[in-house]
């Protein structure tokens, strides 16, 4: 083996071990904040709700009947209320709830992980670019950052939800993202990628002979994960919000999550002439509200890794 292989090698394994020691004390940080933990209890507990959906209809539901579109009982009057067979009842299309609620996880999630996704490449990467190349390249970024910071995310993702009402779950997702990434994000994250750009290390890897691409992979952008992550929680948090109120309103419904479950027990009510299904409201409202509240709680926890004021507290 060449020497230069061993030293490549030997620079792997400690930028590897440096990583992983991070990696634990950022770890340590985060479970000191007990909700934050408890919010991310939360989040692996809709995992496993979107996953047992489709395993409980292959296996345990019969599948026609706990279909979450076209399910219908014929045993039951409907709207039904919780017994053994509908463990949550049944809603005035005699639609199982659980099902409902269990199926609606899965759209819930592939908007907020688009969102998250999106938001947190473009915040980082227009953040770091503008930060490490200043001048021209700085003014002209952050002017765009200000436009897109006056035009709320949520509000145009109503806007493109009832324009085009059979829009999926990824396209919104990403429309949040990119709005929310482009603007609020990408200034914060030039703000804090100044502050590493100025450090000693990164002129010692300029005169080291670093490229630029070098050492803003390298040393830069691994100082601006924390922070990327934090704003990958609250991107998800507002997408998810926004998309539930697009569904609520009947604007879309191209694909079932929980606004649209709230959406359906107040209309289809009003259809039959059955009042407001309350077990057919409550079960997608508390999920929407936990679902968005544990994407908060983690984003505090990421909050207080990412600021090194904050560990002293």
């Amino acid at each position: 083996m060449m020497a230069s292989d061993i030293g490549s090698n030997s620079g792997r394994r400690v930028r590897a071990a440096s990583t992983w020691r991070r990696f634990r004390e950022d770890w340590r940080v985060f479970a000191e904040n007990r909700m934050a933990v408890f919010g991310l209890v939360l989040i692996l507990l809709f995992g496993v709700m979107a996953i047992s959906h489709p395993v409980l209809r292959a296996t345990v539901w019969k599948a026609s009947l706990y279909n979450p579109v076209t399910g219908y009982d014929m045993m039951v009057m409907h709207p039904a209320p919780p017994s053994t067979t509908h463990l949550l009842g049944t809603d005035g299309l005699g639609r199982d709830v659980l099902s409902m609620l269990l199926a609606a996880t899965t759209p819930t999630f592939i908007v907020g992980i688009a969102a998250a996704l999106s938001a947190a490449l473009i915040g980082t990467t227009v953040g770091v670019v503008s930060a490490y190349y200043g001048g021209i390249i700085d003014a002209v970024l952050m002017h765009l950052a200000d436009a897109f910071l006056m035009l709320p995310a949520p509000l145009f993702m109503v806007i493109v939800g009832m324009r085009f009402r059979e829009i999926g779950p990824v396209p919104l997702g990403l429309i949040y993202g990119v709005i929310a990434g482009a603007g609020g994000a990408a200034i914060v994250m030039r703000s804090h990628a100044l502050t590493v750009v100025a450090r000693p290390f990164i002129e010692a890897a300029r005169i080291a002979g670093g490229g630029n691409r070098h050492i803003i992979l390298t040393h830069i952008v691994p100082h601006m994960l924390p922070l990327a992550a934090l704003y990958m929680m609250l991107a998800v948090t507002g997408a998810v919000v926004a998309d539930a109120f697009i569904s609520f309103w009947g604007f879309s419904r191209g694909y079932l999550n929980w606004g649209t479950v709230i959406y359906s027990s107040f209309v289809y009510s009003s259809y039959l002439a059955t009042g407001v299904e309350w077990h057919v409201l409550i079960p997608p409202s508390i999920a929407l509200s936990t679902f968005a509240a544990a994407f908060y709680l983690v984003s505090r926890g990421l909050h207080r890794v990412a600021d090194p004021r904050l560990r002293q507290r």
